[in-house]
């Protein structure tokens, strides 16, 4: 589990779409799939229920959500404290 991965999370719950997170990280839509995949494995547990082209969060990534939230923002605080140094 890495912080990219975490955002990428984030980022297709918030747009619903793997497709539309990728445009906005400008990533490819297969980087965004694998990332999500392999937070899936590291936390063991399935994030999404898919079902054809409809995406929605599983009652695992629900309960992740907020703390997914928490840890990225924490990072972006890290991020700007450490520059002011």
């Amino acid at each position: 589990m890495n912080i990219d991965h975490i955002e990428s999370f984030i980022y297709v719950v918030e747009y619903k779409s793997v497709h539309k997170a990728a445009n906005v990280l400008f990533l490819s839509q297969p980087t965004i799939s694998a990332r999500i995949k392999s937070l899936e494995e590291s936390l063991n547990v399935q994030l999404f229920i898919r079902s054809g082209r409809s995406l929605s969060l599983s009652k695992e990534g629900q309960h992740f959500l907020p703390y997914a939230q928490e840890i990225v923002a924490l990072y972006r605080k890290i991020q700007m404290e450490i520059r002011t140094l």
